[in-house]
């Protein structure tokens, strides 16, 4: 480019020259150094028209780290597909679908559409697409040219994540309106501590543990140890297990009627567990109610025995005959339906912390109290027919939510 420059000036400083060496006059020398400069000129032009352009240098910033979405389900377009819908275009997009209540559903776009062309830029493939999209942020509204029905149509569209917040998702309601549905959680498990107000049953244990010197239980109630777990299983349901229970074991020092001095024992636990149910409602992001079930079982176990440690061989029937050695357990069943509700404070991602009131309501399908004696079981006359029924409370933490 140089060298050729450098060419067009020498010619005309020689053409000047000889015009000049010739004894030409002014004028005609003036038109000929203009006539070499226009066509100097042209050269130059012609010269600078062959140089390439150099590109523009643009510095992309991505604004977001999310991903840009349409909310469609793409496919290449073939030739069979092209020659059904009249389309005369070696490029573009077949719509296979919409997602409900995304940016192409809410831009007009239906199944069946062919993007042509995205923010002004030809659609030349599914991938090529895909980029495009990418190339832009969260929130971008971009023109959308359409084939359909053999017509060009154009429509505006603004880009989504298409992923709902962490604890809510969005949803359209039948006239279009945006909603927020808050999550209802996933589920989880903990330690359940219970008090367990009795409606009758500690009356009934108690006179028993009484008539044989122990100290009574505590009418006011029992606190019984569990544990459990729930798990999401969809439209806000929740299906899982729960146990818990009490236990205690006492002693003391006893003189039979023979003046036989022994040991008396005294060990009562009772417990109940079964297969829950809960419908969960989000009230906010950190705080939602259940209202549920547990459908199980449970029961009663009284046991007393006394010995004075002295086993012979020989006399194994006189410690029987003279109750030094004896022991009786004292044993009541039931099935169990248990309505419940439940509010929850969220306090991190993986713990929460649960209140819950519930009330046992009991059926036993025999009437009193049955012994257990050499793995036989027999029916105590006159028994009392306790029932299980009850008030419970559970106050604790929850791993999940």
């Amino acid at each position: 480019m140089k060298k050729r420059l450098m060419l067009i000036l020498a010619i005309v400083l020689c053409g000047s020259f000889s015009l000049f060496a010739e004894d030409v006059p002014v004028e005609e020398i003036n038109e000929e150094v203009e006539k070499a400069i226009e066509e100097a000129m042209e050269e130059v032009e012609e010269a600078m028209s062959e140089i390439p352009e150099v590109p523009t240098i643009i510095r992309i910033k991505k604004l977001s780290t999310d991903t840009p979405k349409m909310g469609v389900y793409l496919s290449d377009m073939d030739f069979e597909d092209a020659y059904k819908m009249h389309y005369p275009y070696c490029y573009g997009v077949l719509v296979k679908g919409v997602t409900p209540g995304g940016p192409s559903q809410k831009a007009g776009i239906i199944k069946g559409d062919i993007i042509m062309e995205f923010d002004g830029r030809k659609a030349k493939f599914e991938d090529h697409l895909v980029k495009l999209i990418k190339s832009k942020n969260i929130g971008d509204e971009v023109e959308i040219k359409l084939f359909r029905d053999e017509n060009i149509l154009s429509t505006k569209l603004t880009l989504s994540t298409l992923k709902p917040a962490k604890d809510e998702e969005m949803i359209i309601t039948k006239d279009g309106k945006k909603k927020k549905r808050l999550s209802v959680g996933f589920g989880g498990g903990s330690w359940i501590p219970v008090w367990y107000v009795a409606k009758d049953e500690f009356e009934d244990i108690n006179y028993i543990l009484e008539e044989y010197g122990f100290r009574g239980l505590n009418e006011e109630g029992l606190f019984l140890n569990g544990g459990g777990g729930k798990g999401n299983v969809g439209k806000g349901w929740f299906l899982g297990g729960m146990g818990a229970g009490y236990s205690i074991d006492r002693k003391r020092a006893h003189t039979t009627d023979s003046d036989e001095p022994v040991t008396r024992r005294m060990y009562y636990s009772t417990s109940y567990g079964g297969v829950t149910l809960d419908k969960r409602f989000a009230l906010s992001k950190k705080l939602l109610t259940s209202l549920g079930f547990m459908l199980g079982w449970g029961g009663h176990t009284l046991q007393v025995s006394q010995t004075d440690g002295d086993y012979n061989w020989d006399e194994l029937n006189d410690g029987l005959d003279d109750s030094a050695n004896n022991s009786i357990e004292l044993k009541r069943s039931y099935i169990m339906f248990q309505p419940k509700g439940m509010l929850m404070v969220r306090i991190l991602d993986w713990l929460a912390f649960r209140a819950e009131v519930g009330y046992i309501l009991s059926h036993s399908f025999t009437s009193g109290w049955k012994s257990m004696s050499c793995n036989d079981t027999f029916e105590v006359n006159d028994s009392p027919d306790t029932s299980y029924d009850g008030l419970t409370v559970s106050i604790g933490p929850w791993f999940g939510f």
